[in-house]
């Protein structure tokens, strides 16, 4: 079997150029009622050439099928392409659904504690950017204090404040404006302006009512947090009947930020406060603590974020150790700076678990009993583990679907890779996914489970990282960084 070789632009990024997996579908499409190879190759937009050496491998898959009429050769999708076709449709969907996204999913409330030093807008534009995009009608109440920055802090984001704010989907308030027009906190006043706004939303056909909420600390109320918690207890929010009933639950129209800033709270007040915004109960709640987040994985290298990004790092580790907490502070780093997170594991995996609750986190699950890929649940595609090809398709699909942006990759499965198909094949997967990544923004991590293995082939998978990290019972250590 014939492999193509990719090419990449030495200097100056990526080129853009169709990968493996557009190349087949294209064919597959192409070909669905049956068609000659001209046929196929003036729809797939191929050289005859491209399409002479990917045929036998279609055929030999089984993806397509040859038959002889009237003295022509016809080719004609199988119903095993078709699901493939299927297939390639989800993977696409699963890209273009994190792209630089919080991911917060539809009746979810996300938490966001920061302090004056972190970036909070990048995470608040990325709420912002989703529902506009979306067709929700979003609105954004902030600290009075912010009320010049706000609009330039979003343009800056790529948000085109005016041409929403004309629309009628970007409502800009600041909390006094929208919680004390007159200087005083009326709870009933607010509940009945927030449930009018809620309905309009609805009324006017938008998917959802998103709000972003940024209280700041609480100045507007001199401080005094506990009021605007109240507020949210009050009874009037469990009334049994009347116009708003169905607004009244956290139903998927309502999506919510709600964020605050934590600096000169002591540890204790904190847990209060979080208490009350129901972190951690219920279930719909998300957390997301910047000052803790933002560099929770570079800080264990004692480097910055910036100087994490763009990093292809091997992670030797001891499957006794840890490890896995090591990939969920490099997931919630990912996070709080608003980068997709892409995670090619299996679906049994330490890592699997402990990444699933994860905002923003999508997964590549290599599985050895389906031979082509399937879509599992919404963040979540299982791919067959013995083909590399596909795998390493795929790698290069998430990274010329992210190009200009920075993604993290978290690969958990050399080691098993080397006992289903070998260390050479293993190998050589590796060797051309490190030819692609330094074109890129990509920061990527490899696993390896070092005890498996003999000195030699460890040595020969060193060679092909600058930074080298291990995990054992001592702990994560920084053995080399370039």
């Amino acid at each position: 079997m014939k492999v193509l070789r990719l090419v990449y632009h030495p200097i100056g990024g990526r080129r853009k150029h169709r990968d493996r997996l557009s190349i087949i579908a294209e064919i597959l499409k192409g070909a669905k009622k049956g068609s000659l190879r001209t046929q196929i190759t003036y729809k797939a937009s191929l050289s005859s050439a491209q399409l002479r050496e990917l045929l036998p491998v279609l055929l030999d898959s089984d993806l397509l099928e040859v038959n002889e009429i009237a003295k022509n050769t016809i080719y004609k999708t199988t119903n095993k392409g078709l699901k493939y076709l299927q297939r390639y449709t989800e993977i696409g969907e699963l890209l273009k659904k994190t792209r630089t996204r919080l991911n917060i999913k539809e009746g979810e409330m996300v938490v966001v504690t920061y302090t004056s030093a972190m970036d909070k807008m990048k995470v608040f534009s990325a709420f912002i950017r989703e529902g506009l995009e979306n067709g929700d009608l979003v609105d954004y109440t902030y600290p009075d204090e912010e009320k010049e920055t706000v609009r330039a802090k979003l343009k800056e984001n790529g948000i085109d404040v005016e041409k929403y704010g004309k629309k009628g989907a970007l409502n800009l308030n600041g909390l006094s404006e929208w919680y004390m027009p007159d200087g005083k906190f009326d709870k009933e006043r607010a509940f009945r302006m927030e449930f009018e706004t809620r309905a309009e939303a609805k009324r006017k056909g938008y998917k959802h009512f998103r709000a972003l909420e940024d209280l700041g600390d609480f100045s507007f109320l001199n401080g005094q947090w506990q009021t605007y918690t109240d507020y949210w207890d009050n009874p009037i929010w469990e009334i049994p009947s009347g116009t708003y009933t169905e607004l009244l639950d956290y139903t998927p129209f309502i999506m919510e930020l709600t964020a605050f800033n934590v600096e000169g709270i002591d540890e204790a007040q904190l847990a209060e406060m979080l208490k009350a915004f129901w972190v951690g109960n219920p279930a719909y709640t998300v957390f997301i603590d910047l000052l803790e987040y933002t560099n929770a994985f570079s800080k264990l290298l004692n480097i910055p974020h910036k100087k994490l990004v763009g990093r292809k790092i091997l992670l030797e580790f001891d499957p006794a150790s840890e490890y896995e907490k090591v990939i969920r502070s490099l997931a919630k780093e990912a996070i709080a700076n608003v980068c997709p997170v892409f995670v090619f594991t299996s679906p049994a995996s330490i890592i699997h678990a402990s990444l699933a609750k994860q905002p923003a986190v999508k997964f590549f699950l290599l599985s050895t009993s389906t031979p082509t890929p399937e879509s599992k649940a919404e963040n979540e595609v299982i791919l067959p583990a013995k083909n590399m090809t596909l795998l390493k398709d795929t790698l290069n699909k998430v990274l010329d679907e992210y190009a200009p942006t920075n993604v993290f990759m978290i690969f958990d499965k050399l080691s098993e890779l080397i006992n289903l198909v070998g260390f050479d094949k293993t190998y050589k997967f590796l060797l051309d996914v490190t030819e692609m990544l330094p074109q890129t923004k990509a920061t990527a991590i490899f696993l390896l489970n070092k005890s498996a293995h003999e000195p030699q082939v460890v040595s020969r998978i060193r060679g092909l990282f600058h930074n080298l990290l291990t995990s054992d019972k001592d702990g994560l250590k920084v053995v080399k960084l370039s």
